[in-house]
Formats: C-alpha cells, sequence, structure tokens
C-alpha cells in the first residue's frame, strides 16, 4: 500500500504542553481547546520553513475558501480533524510517497530514469557539499556522508524542501519557482492585547490560516485562460513539462493552475526505496526507507510568477518583479519597510502578498499587530551560506493616510540610520588605522551592531504612530517627537558602539590622539553640526541645532558686525 501523505503520521508537532507528536496534517486542528498543536518540529529549519508553506498551500487547495468572509468565518470557527481530513481526502491523488501511480514532488515516468545512476540521499539537502566541494575536500563545516538513510517521513520533508526552495544545480537542473533560496515572509497573528507574541501557546492553525488565499485572491494572480483543472496544480499527475533543449518551453502562469505556485516541481527527480532502518535525520525505525533518487535534468522551468508568501522588487518600474532573496548577515529592522508596507505607485519594491492582504484581514478580526516571520537560504550560486530565520514585529493599519505615515516615517529613520551608520563606521577606521583607506579588516559588524542598538527605539516607534487610540492629526504630530528622539538615540547608541570598538585603555599617544579626534568629529556630526548630520537631519525631516551651518555662518557674521 502507498505511503499517503494526507494520512500517514509524517509531521512532527508540538503541542501547548509540550508534547512531540507525528501526525497526518489533519492534526493540525487536534484538540484545539486544551493542548492544541503550536509548533513544527521538524529535524531541520528549512524542512520547518518548507511544511509551513506547504501547509499553506494545502489549506488553500483543500478548504478553498471562496471570500474573505469564509476565510474569518474558519478563523472564528476552526474547521474539526474530521472535517479537515474529509476536505484533505477530497483532494486530486496527488500525496503518495511511493507505489506505482503519480509520487509526491516526483517526476511521473520512471521509464525516463531507467539509464541514470542513482545519487546518494543526502544530496537532496540543499546544504549538502556538492560534487567539486567534495574533489577539493573543501567539506570543512558541512561534512560528507552525514546521511545515508531516511525514513519516509524526513524523505517526504526532504523533497519537498528542495523543490520548493531549490538552488542553481547545473546545467538543466532548474531554480524553484522563485529561484534559489527565496526569502517567504508569513504572518504570524498570535500576540496578546500588548502586542507580546504568544507563538508557544497559541494554535499554529491561526499562524497558518492567516496566510491562506481565497478564490478571489487565486483570480486577482491568474491570466484568462489558464487551467481549471484541480489536476493542472499538482504538476507530477501529469508527464513533466519538460524544459529541454528542444522544446525550450517556461512555464507561466497561463500554463497552470493557479494553485500550482504551492506545488512547483523543477527538478525531475524519483526516489529510490530499500528496506528497514533507522532515519539518520529523525532517529526514528521505518519499515521502508530511502537510500538514493534519481535525477534528470530540464525539469519545469518557472517564469513570471508572483508568489504570495514572498516579497518582491524589480529593478525598473517597467521591469519584471522578481522575488527577494536571503542575504549575507540576515534581516535587520532596516528591512522592515519593504517586508510590511507597501510602496506608493510606481515604487520598485512590494511585500508579500500576504502581509498587504493581513493589513485587511487584522482589523476584520480585531488585530492592530502581528509579527512578520521571515525566512529562507542565502544561496551564493549553487552553494549554501546560511539560513535565515527572523521575526520582527509589524501593524495592522487598514487606512492610506496612517499607512503612508508609517511609511515615510520608518523610510525617514532608515535613511538616517544609514548616514550614522557610515559616519560610525569612518570614525572606527580613523581610529583604528593611520589611514583609513588602508583599513584591512572587514568592518562591517560595525554598522550591523549600530542596527541591533537602535531595534527598540525604530519598533518603539512604529507602534506609537500606528496605534488606533490616536487620531490621524496626532499621529503626525507624534511621529515629529519621536524623530527628534529617534536623533538622540542614534547619538548615544552610535557613540556606545564606537567606544566598544575603540577603548581608550592602553592606547599609545598616536592612536588615542586619533581616537579623541574621530569620537569628536563623530559626536558633533550626529549632533547635527557638520556637512554629514545635516545630512541626516534632512533625512529626518527635522530642525537643525542651531539652524544648521548656514545660519551659524550668519549670526557668526552679524556678531563680527556688531563688535566693528
Amino acid at each position: 500500500m502507498a505511503y499517503d501523505l494526507k494520512r500517514e503520521p509524517w509531521i512532527p508537532w508540538r503541542r501547548r504542553s509540550g508534547a512531540v507528536e507525528w501526525g497526518p496534517p489533519a492534526l493540525l486542528v487536534d484538540r484545539l481547546e486544551d493542548d492544541p498543536v503550536v509548533a513544527l518540529v521538524a529535524p531541520r529549519a528549512d524542512f520547518d520553513g518548507a511544511l509551513q508553506e506547504f501547509l499553506i498551500g494545502l489549506l488553500t487547495a483543500s478548504l478553498q475558501p471562496p471570500d474573505e468572509r469564509a476565510w474569518k468565518a474558519l478563523w472564528t470557527r476552526p474547521p474539526s480533524r474530521e472535517a479537515l481530513q474529509a476536505a484533505l481526502d477530497a483532494l486530486p491523488p496527488a500525496f503518495d510517497l511511493d507505489g506505482e501511480g503519480p509520487r509526491f514532488f516526483q517526476d511521473l515516468s520512471p521509464v525516463d530514469f531507467a539509464d541514470t545512476e542513482p545519487g546518494t540521499v543526502d544530496q537532496l539537502l540543499i546544504d549538502t557539499p556538492g560534487d567539486q566541494t567534495l574533489r577539493l575536500n573543501k567539506d570543512l563545516f558541512v561534512k560528507r556522508e552525514r546521511v545515508g538513510r531516511l525514513g519516509r517521513p524526513a524523505a517526504a520533508m526532504a523533497i519537498l524542501t528542495l523543490q520548493t526552495y531549490a538552488p542553481a544545480g547545473g546545467q538543466g537542473h532548474r531554480t524553484s519557482l522563485r529561484g534559489g533560496g527565496p526569502l517567504a515572509t508569513l504572518v504570524d497573528p498570535r500576540v496578546d492585547d500588548e502586542g507580546r507574541w504568544r507563538a508557544h501557546e497559541r494554535p499554529l492553525w491561526y499562524k497558518l490560516w492567516a496566510n491562506v488565499e481565497t478564490w478571489a485572491q487565486w483570480d486577482d494572480r491568474t491570466p484568462p485562460g489558464a487551467p481549471t483543472s484541480f489536476d493542472a496544480g499538482f504538476p507530477w499527475l501529469s508527464p513533466t513539462r519538460s524544459s529541454g533543449k528542444a522544446s525550450g518551453v517556461k512555464t507561466t502562469p497561463s500554463d497552470a493552475h493557479p494553485i500550482q505556485i504551492y506545488f512547483g516541481l523543477p527538478r525531475r527527480i524519483r526516489l529510490e526505496f530499500g528496506g528497514p532502518g533507522r532515519c539518520d535525520l529523525t532517529g526514528v525505525e521505518d519499515e521502508r526507507t530511502v537510500t538514493g533518487f534519481r535525477m534528470r535534468n530540464y525539469g519545469v522551468q518557472y517564469a513570471a510568477w508572483r508568489h504570495p508568501l514572498s516579497p518582491h522588487y524589480r529593478q525598473k518600474v517597467d521591469s519584471e518583479w522578481l522575488p527577494v532573496h536571503g542575504q549575507p548577515g540576515g534581516l535587520a529592522w532596516r528591512d522592515w519597510l519593504a517586508l510590511t508596507l507597501r510602496a506608493p505607485a510606481g515604487g520598485l519594491r512590494e511585500p508579500a502578498a500576504t502581509v498587504a492582504a493581513f493589513n485587511r484581514r487584522g482589523a476584520s478580526v480585531g488585530l492592530m499587530s502581528y509579527r512578520l516571520h521571515a525566512f529562507g537560504y542565502d544561496m551564493d550560486n549553487m552553494k549554501a551560506r546560511g539560513w535565515t530565520d527572523a521575526t520582527l514585529p509589524a501593524f495592522v493599519v487598514a487606512d492610506e493616510q496612517r499607512e503612508a505615515l508609517l511609511r515615510n516615517t520608518a523610510e525617514a529613520l532608515t535613511d538616517a540610520a544609514g548616514i550614522a551608520a557610515s559616519a560610525l563606521l569612518g570614525a572606527v577606521k580613523a581610529t583604528l588605522f593611520q589611514s583609513p583607506d588602508d583599513a584591512s579588516r572587514d568592518l562591517s559588524q560595525v554598522r550591523a551592531d549600530l542596527w541591533a542598538a537602535t531595534e527598540r527605539a525604530f519598533y518603539e516607534t512604529m507602534r506609537v504612530i500606528a496605534a488606533p487610540t490616536l487620531d490621524i492629526d496626532q499621529a503626525i504630530e507624534t511621529a515629529t517627537v519621536r524623530k527628534k528622539m529617534f536623533a538622540l538615540a542614534l547619538r548615544d547608541d552610535a557613540l556606545e558602539v564606537f567606544d566598544r570598538w575603540c577603548p581608550a585603555a592602553g592606547l599609545a599617544p598616536a592612536a588615542l590622539r586619533r581616537r579623541v579626534t574621530a569620537r569628536y568629529n563623530l559626536t558633533m556630526a550626529l549632533s547635527g553640526i557638520s556637512k554629514l548630520g545635516e545630512k541626516m537631519f534632512d533625512a529626518l525631516g527635522i530642525p537643525l541645532p542651531g539652524g544648521g551651518h548656514a545660519a551659524r555662518a550668519s549670526k557668526k557674521r552679524a556678531r563680527k558686525e556688531a563688535v566693528e
């Protein structure tokens, strides 16, 4: 009998009580009142991320809320475990991991793989060293041959994760629907009345359901003439739409059911099953294990899709929207604006559609704030440099005036902090090196330290001006006051970071003179008494101390003329 992922206990869940339980997808809504599931506990962080995205797609496909009213009804009264299981059972037969028919996230045609050599199962893991790394013996931190056998639950998670985040893999080995290592941003509405995050005690159902699409949202992103058959949403139910050299075919939203956005098939893969054994990732015994896989190139090549769970950007107003990808250094509050608020018409960045939609949804269910969960790989072509995972406070803003105020204030604070970070970095270099241009160390952490130090001041500013207790005029006045306070916080935090990087104790006389001069210049700049300082105050849109350089010079001339 095939291993049916709609019913088998392949997902590891954690309940509010701390108990970990393996179960099918429908366990999500089990015992919501007394001991609900609050988290996934997969053996790898990337599995956790891919499982969340998969479950959002699965809920969208199975429960299919036609509009926001239907979505809200299931928010207010979630389905029973039996009702959710019945909805899952009604889906096409696309969830068997093994067997003779269609296989979950695998190519439909085994005959096409008869002449291919099987690869080791650890190559399903995105951070496994590649062939060149192994030949050059450079697998220093992520070692080879860590995983030789997977149980069926871990194998399902592995192939799901690879297809969801597939990086570049050599000639004809396609990247995921969003390219290699896309960044996902999910709304997590599990906060209390004070905006404190309560993910450890509130049902995971609410996080996943907050990101589910309605039919109306499907229609908005689906071009006329796209297939309407649900089977076209699961590409492994049909022969692979190959992107080989002969056909060169690309798969756009016009070529598939809109639900395929959650179930992309860029890699042509067939798992190889063996006998019983212990899974090297989970430690769980399974009567049937996966020991390898076969793969062909030229799977589905996706183009022009805009995934609802990812933010997007474009190079120019008339160019194509592209998904945002993870970058070195992870995420900080400097990224908050691009991830949470819509840009004005003609902007070059947009938050994920699910985030934009929650400004309406949140207000309809009485929420004024939430957490934004951002995660994804930082990829360098085929190489995984790291995994980004961060949660950022966010606010439900239902009216355009308040949204514009938040956007403009966030932009002002972000620009000012960037200017302050440049001034700080310059001061540190001037202290540590006789000639700052000869700086030999990577000092990017100096900037990161300032962003971290000012995080609280930024979010407190956003929280205050987003508060519905203030009318728009009060919020505008408060924003001005808060920007002045932020300028003081920038100065104090930058000087504290400078003192940490450039302590005075033990310095030789020449180095001490450099430090004193650099700290004085930094203080003047961050107080608005220099060209760089004036630029920072201008970014914040607040008055310069003493009216700025021109005003001070005018007063000085006036005093001189009075004396004469």
